[in-house]
């Protein structure tokens, strides 16, 4: 199980880092999608006008339904919270094999995705959509998809407002639009509430380890989601300076000195003490976060999965940073 885990973090720091490579699709540039004339046309009611509607998806990409999806496979953790959220749990016949909340995700068959994905495993379901996120899938792999008449939404998120809008493409597939939208206001109006809470706190500045040393340091900078949540709990991150999610050097971490460090890691991701990890690295001792004892580890997946669960991740460093 743990071997299990150690791989699922792994690749969450790869989906993290290579968010807007070429594996799925690059920013502005779409997917190809299969060709319009194989995409299955609405039908027309008696009045002339066309039934059903249409999800513009990250891609940029217009997917035609001509009914709500009944039949759902999602192959991105923070997308099936979303459709959980919305109440869309029954509608869903498989996950990917990393989707492990809410709890009755277990009882939903599991399928591999990446480089693994298995088109007709998915085929098999006979599914009315199949929402993934850019990692999930190659180009071609989703290209076969819908070259076989599957309706495909792709998702992107990389910061709050891109979190947001898949919530709202997610809630138009599903027909909950409204639930959706309230979705959105109520964890803006949570981080509203936090930024209010901490507004006359000291600052303190903060590391965010997303990829231990063991397995190549890595932090998070500007458009990410998880900057976000440092600025919204009141605190500076140290690496503010860099774009997206970046490689980043001990002597930097060092350099720069942070108030709080913050790691993702756990025992089940192959670290059986994360934070005593960081505090026995040579010279980090003379940070003040190792001197102060402000070395904390945070539950991952509630700071990685770009969906409802941040506002309980901006929480959470609330409780660990103050």
């Amino acid at each position: 199980m743990k071997k299990t885990y150690k791989l699922l973090f792994i690749l969450v720091v790869f989906s993290l880092v290579f968010l807007l490579s070429a594996c799925g699709f690059q920013s502005g540039q779409p997917t190809e999608s299969a060709p319009q004339s194989q995409v299955p046309s609405l039908e027309e009611n008696q009045t002339g006008l066309q039934t059903g509607f249409t999800v513009v998806d990250s891609r940029g990409i217009e997917v035609p339904f001509e009914k709500v999806p009944e039949k759902i496979v999602s192959l991105m953790p923070s997308n099936t919270e979303i459709l959980y959220s919305l109440n869309c749990g029954e509608s869903i016949v498989a996950v990917s094999e990393y989707c492990n909340h809410p709890e009755e995700t277990e009882n939903k068959p599991k399928l591999p995705t990446g480089e693994m994905l298995n088109v007709e495993a998915i085929l098999a379901l006979e599914a009315d959509v199949v929402i993934l996120g850019n990692m999930s899938a190659m180009e071609d792999q989703i290209y076969q998809l819908e070259e076989s008449g599957v309706n495909v939404i792709v998702t992107e998120a990389n910061n709050l407002s891109e979190t947001f809008d898949v919530i709202g493409i997610i809630g138009k597939t599903v027909g909950k639009e409204e639930e959706a939208q309230a979705l959105v206001n109520a964890m803006k109006e949570g981080f509203d509430d936090i930024r209010a809470a901490v507004e006359r706190n000291k600052a303190v500045s903060i590391f965010v380890e997303v990829s231990p040393l063991e397995y190549g340091l890595w932090s998070c900078g500007r458009n990410t989601f998880i900057h976000e949540l440092i600025e919204i709990v009141g605190a500076n991150n140290i690496f503010e300076d860099i774009e997206g999610w970046s490689a980043i050097s001990e002597e930097q971490v060092l350099t720069r000195n942070p108030d709080v460090i913050i790691t993702t890691a756990s025992p089940l991701t192959g670290i059986d003490d994360p934070v005593g990890d960081i505090k026995s690295r040579a010279n980090w001792n003379q940070t003040g976060a190792v001197k102060n004892d402000k070395v904390f580890m945070i539950d991952g997946d509630m700071v990685t999965r770009p969906g409802p669960r941040l506002l309980d991740g901006a929480k959470e460093l609330v409780k660990l940073i103050y």
